[in-house]
């Protein structure tokens, strides 16, 4: 054990020296013209997209979904989608929302995926007004539900809407009182045979979800994403692959001047351990580090910047308790 009571860690991973800048200033300049800079590089980053899997058999089962909506006779079926924060769910769930429109011609007066984000503590009747909200109908907020559902019901023949996304659906787990189970709302939906559903959220919701066993019954079978193990070897092909692809894409974009080598076998140690094999955490993780890399002017994210972005990001929001780039990795 170590002074501070946390377990040794025994596997080294960078030197003192190898943590060292090599390009850029060594220490990050707070101007103004910075932050306009390095604002403009990041929104750069954020527009980057990397399929993986996961992404792919979500995908094949939502086209699945949607075919079945469009031929199948009565009522319609629902998918869950689950899985930690950061599984990746609603990148994925986005992007073939906009893949799927722009597929129809991307005409405005249709919406094939209809995309909603719950609150917390959400009522069924605010999970119709938000669909609403999404659609722009200018519905009366004193509306009781039913009306309100049959508003929802009529713009999503009118926008021809082939697929329903409920994101965060574990918000949805909200009784006003014992009789009241907001699946059974769900399942009027489905029963009401106007369109296909999609449950996406953390586990959390899995209880809600389960419970319900007619609920349960209009589902196929379920497409929940999990984090990648390293003790995988696919999995860790799939992490590689995609910590690579970022590498590659950061160049592309002229988000950095050269390769960040993200897929060194010891970055990818430290950056598997940092997201628990969650790609989403990498793509934070290497966004806080661009920061740093940017406001040093470096030509690509260096080890100290991964480093400094672990500090700054994974440490202050209690994802990992130590810095691997610095203290090494745990011998297990």
């Amino acid at each position: 054990m170590t002074r501070s009571g946390q377990k040794a860690l025994d596997i080294r991973t960078f030197s003192a020296e190898e943590l060292k800048p090599s390009t850029g200033s060594p220490v990050e300049e707070f101007s103004p013209e910075s932050a306009e800079r390095v604002a403009g590089l990041v929104d750069r980053f954020n527009g980057i997209y990397l399929q993986h899997p996961a992404h792919k058999q979500l995908f094949a089962r939502l086209d699945y979904l949607r075919g079945l909506g469009n031929v199948g006779r009565g009522p319609k079926l629902a998918i869950r989608c689950v899985g930690k924060s950061s599984a990746g769910k609603s990148t994925a769930l986005t992007q073939y929302a906009a893949i799927v429109h722009q597929r129809a011609g991307g005409r405005e007066a249709e919406r094939p995926v209809l995309m909603v984000k719950l609150d917390r503590a959400c009522t069924t009747k605010r999970l119709i007004a938000g669909c609403l909200d999404m659609y722009g109908d200018e519905y009366l907020e004193t509306s009781v539900e039913s009306t309100l559902r049959k508003r929802l019901y009529m713009c999503i023949r009118r926008f021809k809407t082939e697929l329903v996304v409920i994101d965060e659906i574990q918000h949805l787990n909200f009784r006003t009182s014992e009789r009241d189970d907001p699946t059974d709302m769900l399942k009027r939906m489905l029963d009401d045979a106007v369109v296909p559903l999609v449950f996406a959220g953390d586990e959390t919701a899995l209880p809600m979800l389960k419970r319900n066993i007619q609920l349960a019954n209009r589902m196929i079978a379920p497409c929940d994403f999990r984090p990648l193990e390293k003790e995988d070897p696919n999995d860790a092909k799939t992490f590689r692959s995609f910590v690579q692809r970022l590498d590659q894409k950061m160049v592309e974009l002229e988000i950095t001047r050269g390769s960040s080598n993200l897929t060194d076998p010891r970055t990818l140690a430290c950056l598997f351990a940092i997201s628990s094999g969650l790609l989403g955490r990498v793509i934070n993780l290497v966004r806080a580090s661009l920061e740093v890399s940017a406001r040093r002017g470096a030509d690509f994210i260096e080890l100290c910047d991964l480093s400094a972005g672990t500090r700054a990001w994974a440490i202050e929001q209690d994802i990992i308790a130590y810095n691997p780039f610095e203290r090494g990795l745990p011998d297990v």
